[in-house]
């Protein structure tokens, strides 16, 4: 399996529905600081017209390579491994067996989701400095989670639990 990895320059991974995209303002706006301000792993920040905040995720505790693996509905972060495989190996071995799960935000989704560097604004985040998620329109609580292995492999895990359809 060939993952699709993003980064950041330094800051917090962003997503939102991809029809919102063009509202997120990074760097720009105040949009980009109140994501940075965001504590522990991942948190909900407003964004968009200020008469109607739409919420995005920040995925804020760690700057790391970030992919989408669709068969466990989860974004995953690189912290350490000699391949992508063998991360690909290690998250698929070590999923089922996570004891603690740190529970995030409840999220509605409703379309695609984009994930990209907090710092882009969204109409200026190119193809590839982008995730598109494909993903079924309910609502989601977020969950995070460390994998490691014996051989020095560690993937942090946001998996997206189905909640209401």
């Amino acid at each position: 399996m060939d993952l699709t990895w993003v980064e950041s320059e330094g800051g917090p991974m962003i997503v939102v529905e991809e029809s919102l995209r063009g509202l997120w303002g990074g760097y720009t706006n105040s949009d980009y600081e109140n994501a940075c301000e965001v504590e522990g792993y991942v948190g909900l920040v407003p964004f968009g017209e200020p008469s109607a905040p739409r919420p995005a995720l920040a995925i804020n505790d760690i700057p790391a390579p970030t992919a989408f693996m669709e068969e466990f509905l989860a974004i995953v972060q690189w912290i350490s491994s000699s391949s992508d495989g063998r991360f690909v190996e290690v998250v698929r071995g070590g999923i089922e067996f996570v004891d603690t799960w740190v529970d995030g935000p409840v999220v509605e989704v409703n379309g695609p989701l984009a994930v990209f560097d907090a710092a882009l604004p969204g109409t200026e985040a190119r193809a590839d400095e982008l995730l598109l998620v494909e993903i079924e329109p309910a609502v989601y609580r977020l969950r995070t989670a460390d994998i490691e292995s014996d051989t020095g492999t560690c993937a942090r895990v946001h998996k997206l639990d189905r909640l209401i359809q």
